[in-house]
């Protein structure tokens, strides 16, 4: 296991990286930073969602799904306001719309903004307005493991159907077929070890046997302490240099 007591930096090589891997029966994979660039999540999801959230709800604010999330963002605008955090006091459509574009602003992790992002997504890869980018090594990477009998899952702060449509909309085709499981925070936190044990429970496999990669040190620290095997993906020409007491890699196929 690689977790807080190891030493740093230790950069790896394929073969390590392949001997690691080995030990695993599932890789878990964070999403931002790690599969996707982040420029794609926050100038164009983000942005995406922000540019229509008002006219989403506007026209969708009645069906259930959408009327959940709005419920819930409308009573976590109520606390803010109460905390005096925010002064908005019409609790109208628009001043959710308004809120969530906050929220966004500000990347939240809130689930039932990354459920109300999800759904506007979705009519987004339906119109063919949104494409998906992962970065060029995650295809090939993710066949690989299916090829050795590993079960890829995902784990990320986004909706378990932002997940969904953004795998099966990329230039490379579905990815999906190739991941059996997706995640969000539902499950916990991503810097909350509870988090991780959960996902191996719900996985019905041991800590131990699940490799996570991330390229956030916080949600390595949570999984280690879970105990999961952890690598650090560093995509930045510096990953070299990079401070960290876990293994690095700059890409899955090295």
């Amino acid at each position: 296991m690689y977790g807080p007591g190891l030493l740093s930096p230790t950069i790896i090589d394929t073969g390590t990286s392949r001997l690691i891997e080995g030990s695993a029966s599932v890789i878990l994979l964070d999403i931002e930073g790690t599969t996707v660039p982040m420029e794609f999540v926050h100038d164009t999801l983000f942005k995406y969602a922000e540019d229509r959230v008002q006219d989403f709800i506007d026209r969708r604010g009645s069906e259930e799904e959408v009327q959940k999330c709005l419920f819930s963002l409308e009573s976590e605008m109520r606390k803010a306001v109460n905390a005096g955090l925010q002064n908005q006091h019409d609790m109208g459509k628009a001043s959710i719309a308004q809120y969530a574009r906050m929220l966004m602003e500000n990347d939240s992790k809130l689930s039932a903004l990354k459920a109300l992002q999800g759904l506007i997504w979705e009519e987004g890869y339906a119109d063919n307005g949104l494409k998906s980018e992962v970065y060029p090594d995650v295809p090939g990477a993710l066949e690989n493991w299916k090829s050795a009998g590993k079960e890829v899952c995902i784990y990320s702060s986004g909706s378990a159907l932002g997940q969904k449509l953004l795998f099966s909309h990329t230039a490379y085709g579905d990815l999906t077929k190739l991941i059996v499981d997706f995640f969000d925070t539902t499950v916990g936190p991503k810097r909350d070890p509870g988090s991780y044990v959960n996902i191996a429970r719900q996985l019905k496999t041991e800590p131990a046997k699940i490799l996570f990669f991330s390229d956030v040190i916080e949600e390595l620290d949570a999984a280690a302490s879970a105990g999961m095997k952890v690598m650090l993906v560093d995509r930045t020409a510096g990953f070299r240099e990079r401070k960290t007491r876990y293994p690095v890699i700059q890409a899955f196929m090295q």
